[in-house]
C-alpha cells in the first residue's frame, strides 16, 4: 500500500490508509495502546488492539516518543481523538526504536534553547516556523 501525509488521511476520512511518522504521545494498558502519530503535516490517534499483535506487543509496549513508524489501518471519525481522526491498526512496522525524550513538559527555555534541534518538534514550534517561512515566502 501506498504511504500518505497523516493530512491528506484525514481528508480521505474513512477506508484503509498508510501512514508514516514519529511517536509524539503514547499511552495504553495491557489491552491497548493509543499512539499520537505525527508527521510534517499533521498529527493522529492510532489504536492498536493486544489481540492483533500478540507476536509483535512486547515490542510495541516499549515504544517512547520519537520513536519512528510505519502504520496500516481503517481511518474513521472519532470525536474523542485529538484531531477528531482514529486509525484503528492492522498493520505496525517499527522503524526506529527511540531511547528516553530528553524534552519534558516543565522544562525552561534556558534548557529547551540548548536542545533546540528537540523543541523544534512540538507542535507550538513548528507552527512558528511554517508562519515564518510563509511570511518569507509572501515577501519575497
Amino acid at each position: 500500500m501506498k504511504f500518505i501525509s497523516i493530512s491528506d488521511a484525514m481528508k480521505r476520512g474513512k477506508g484503509k490508509v498508510a501512514v508514516r511518522g514519529w511517536i509524539y504521545r503514547e499511552r495504553g494498558s495491557n489491552e491497548f495502546k493509543f499512539i499520537i502519530l505525527r508527521d510534517a503535516s499533521d498529527i493522529i490517534q492510532c489504536v492498536l488492539k493486544r489481540e492483533k499483535f500478540k507476536k509483535q506487543w512486547s515490542n510495541i509496549d516499549k515504544l517512547q516518543i520519537e520513536a519512528s513508524l510505519e502504520i496500516e489501518g481503517i481511518i474513521k471519525k472519532e470525536k474523542r481523538a485529538l484531531t477528531g481522526y482514529e486509525i484503528s491498526v492492522d498493520k505496525i512496522n517499527i522503524i526506529g526504536e527511540s531511547n528516553e525524550f530528553p524534552i519534558q513538559k516543565d522544562l525552561n527555555e534556558e534548557i529547551l534553547g540548548n536542545r533546540r534541534h528537540l523543541w523544534l518538534r512540538s507542535r507550538k514550534m513548528g507552527a512558528a516556523l511554517k508562519i515564518r517561512s510563509a511570511v518569507m515566502f509572501a515577501l519575497h
